[in-house]
């Protein structure tokens, strides 16, 4: 079995204080992070992809953090609306 290690640099502060936090292996940790990033790391950009076109178009997404009702009101066209509710759908899962 290879063994694969890697080090920490001055600037890797907030790694080093997630991975000491950790009361489980922090090797499987890892892998199950690179396995994220191999499966969802190309989706999720083109995610990033899409919302900064949509905010540079003008039309503003809700984050988790804002509440429905202080939500401006932004007349989009159906088909907007149902990118936006696919969007949402599929960031607040």
């Amino acid at each position: 079995m290879k063994v694969y290690s890697f080090r920490t640099n001055k600037e890797d502060k907030d790694i080093e204080e997630l991975l000491e936090s950790l009361k489980e292996d922090k090797s499987q940790y890892i892998k199950n992070a690179l396995r994220f990033y191999r499966d969802f790391g190309v989706k999720i950009a083109k995610i990033e992809a899409i919302l900064e076109k949509l905010e540079q178009s003008g039309i503003q997404t809700q984050t988790p953090l804002q509440s429905p009702e202080h939500e401006p009101v932004i007349e989009t066209s159906d088909d907007e609306k149902i990118l936006l509710e696919s969007l949402q759908d599929i960031l607040s899962l």
